[in-house]
């Protein structure tokens, strides 16, 4: 922003959190970065990880988190405590059962942006598991050939050509998936 009079600053999710004049925003800035860093923390154990990005994906009883995680109970219910002391999830009792949602609007965002930095296949995984839904829509981009070959293929041919043609539109997209 050279030239435009606006003061150069440190931005932190989207607005200027440290001016030139150490301000105000500066205090701000402290706080927001221990918030973070306490959820990166508490986040930064696996289990409690492996958890959160479970729980992403809906709501689990206990003993659905431990049969699909491998987490022993009383480890488990050790993590569930950080989690829920943390407002991260909360639990809700449906008879003998606790079930788990997470509570904290942010983690899926932060969960969103760990997977595309860590889990760049992701963009091949999808394409497989859309494949079924987007053959219609692939089958008459291919050439005639080749859409006469998969009038009458399986799955995981259309989810073969669901992974190329995601390939081959990924080079016009950035490594976030929006247009380049």
């Amino acid at each position: 922003m050279r030239g435009s009079g606006a003061v150069p600053g440190i931005i932190v999710w989207g607005k200027p959190v440290v001016d030139a004049s150490g301000g105000p925003a500066a205090a701000d800035l402290a706080t927001r970065v221990t918030e973070v860093a306490d959820l990166l923390k508490l986040l930064g154990n696996p289990q409690r990880l492996m958890i959160a990005c479970l729980l992403a994906e809906g709501e689990c009883a206990v003993s659905e988190i431990e049969a699909r995680l491998g987490i022993r109970q009383p480890s488990l219910s050790q993590q569930l405590g950080a989690l829920r002391e943390a407002r991260v999830i909360q639990g809700r009792r449906e008879a003998k059962a606790v079930i788990y949602h997470l509570a904290d609007d942010r983690v899926p965002l932060l969960l969103s942006a760990l997977q595309r930095i860590f889990c760049p296949e992701g963009v091949e995984a999808a394409a497989a598991a859309l494949a079924p839904v987007l053959a219609p829509v692939l089958a008459p981009a291919l050439d005639p050939a080749r859409s006469q070959a998969l009038a009458g293929a399986t799955s995981s041919s259309f989810a073969q050509a669901g992974v190329a043609s995601f390939a081959r539109l990924r080079p016009a997209f950035g490594r976030d998936g929006n247009a380049a």
